[in-house]
């Protein structure tokens, strides 16, 4: 018998889940006014003692209009393009590996040199 009661207490004790979830939401939204209240009075209080108080506002900032969708703030695309298109592309050269470089360097002068002396040649 006394089971019985003590399994009816039980479930008597336990709210339901809607039950809690309000006793919850009603504890945070309290805790939460409690916690703004105090957050005012000390920036009230620092206030009267000459201090300016900064406020530091999480969140990106809006870059369109609400009403009108009209971009507040933000970069124009067109100076994106324009950036875009002046940007350098990287782009690798026949003459990457050092020893392409030499190569390119010593070939160079080889032309050079025979038409040096093609050139010699033709004035005598």
């Amino acid at each position: 018998m006394p089971r019985k009661e003590w399994i009816t207490q039980y479930h008597q004790s336990r709210p339901g889940i809607k039950v809690l979830q309000e006793k919850i939401d009603d504890f945070i939204m309290a805790h939460e006014a409690q916690e703004e209240q105090a957050r005012v009075e000390r920036e009230a209080q620092a206030e009267e003692g000459g201090w300016t108080v900064v406020v530091h506002h999480k969140g990106r900032k809006k870059t369109t209009e609400a009403e009108t969708g009209t971009a507040v703030g933000s970069v124009a695309q067109a100076a994106v393009l324009d950036k875009m298109a002046k940007k350098k592309t990287k782009e690798v050269g026949i003459d990457f590996y050092r020893f392409q470089k030499r190569e390119a360097h010593r070939n160079e002068i080889m032309m050079l040199q025979s038409k040096f002396e093609q050139d010699k040649m033709r004035i005598q």
